[in-house]
């Protein structure tokens, strides 16, 4: 198999670099989980992107994939399928959402609309059982678990997953890396709403009513979100005595979520 020249490369090389670095920031993803007490309920989550990054992050994918079919070294193997929410194809989204359904997850609406230079995708699915919610690929790098805690408390934690580069094993990143994501990440904004079968007893969230727990992370309201992003974990602890669903852990990459 003959190498492709690396003056051919590195064009291709420098825009993916960009475009990976620009998608850190240029994204907003906003949630809310409603968790019924026999484990069923529904999730709608609303995400976006500017249009102009969605052009070129296929335009990339289509010369890497042009790139490895001509004969590229290994350096040059396609990029991996993406994922929730990087698709914004409603088509794709559709049979995505199909595929779902033997865990007991079904999609009730579905609204693929550009809005100011910005795609967005909204979506609402209905599941049986969190549990089978939560095996879908696109919760793969978040580690679920859920249980009870002594007669009539219940205790739900999701372990995020990794954001942003890491220079050691603990998944911290240097202020050096830090520094160098900055200017990408003006306009990240992520919200998590998770409304309880069960009155809220203590919570990590932002801010919370007598039911719904909620977590923001707004680049720009909060400079430091990212350090926040990598060291914190979405807790709920609430009254669980009407709760009829057992205990289940999910890990992330085969990494306990430490419910105790």
């Amino acid at each position: 198999m003959k190498s492709i020249p690396k003056t051919r490369l590195l064009p291709l090389i420098v825009l993916l670099l960009g475009i990976l670095a620009g998608l850190t920031g240029c994204i907003k993803i906003d949630t809310t989980l409603v968790l019924t007490r026999e484990g069923s309920g529904s999730l709608r989550a609303i995400y976006g992107m500017p249009s102009f990054l969605i052009k070129q992050m296929e335009l990339t994918r289509q010369w890497t994939s042009s790139l490895h079919n001509a004969g590229g070294s290994v350096t040059n193997q396609p990029l991996p399928a993406l994922d929730i929410p990087m698709l914004f194809d409603e088509a794709v989204l559709k049979r995505k959402f199909g595929l779902m359904e033997p865990d007991g997850v079904t999609l009730e609406s579905l609204r693929v609309r550009e809005q100011g230079g910005w795609q967005y995708v909204d979506f609402n699915l209905k599941f049986s059982r969190l549990s089978g919610l939560v095996k879908q690929s696109f919760f793969k790098e978040c580690g679920v678990a859920f249980t009870h805690v002594g007669d009539d408390t219940c205790k739900l934690t999701i372990l995020l997953p990794k954001v942003g580069v890491t220079d050691d094993p603990s998944g911290s990143a240097s202020a050096e890396s830090l520094a160098k994501m900055t200017p990408f990440l003006n306009g990240m904004r992520v919200v998590v709403r998770i409304d309880l079968p069960g009155d809220i007893r203590n919570s990590t969230s932002t801010m919370s009513d007598s039911r719904r727990a909620t977590w923001e992370w707004d680049f720009d309201k909060e400079t430091t979100v990212i350090e926040r992003l990598m060291r914190e974990r979405i807790i709920v602890v609430f009254d669980g005595r009407q709760v009829r669903f057992k205990d289940f852990e999910k890990p992330a990459g085969g990494v306990s979520v430490s419910i105790k």
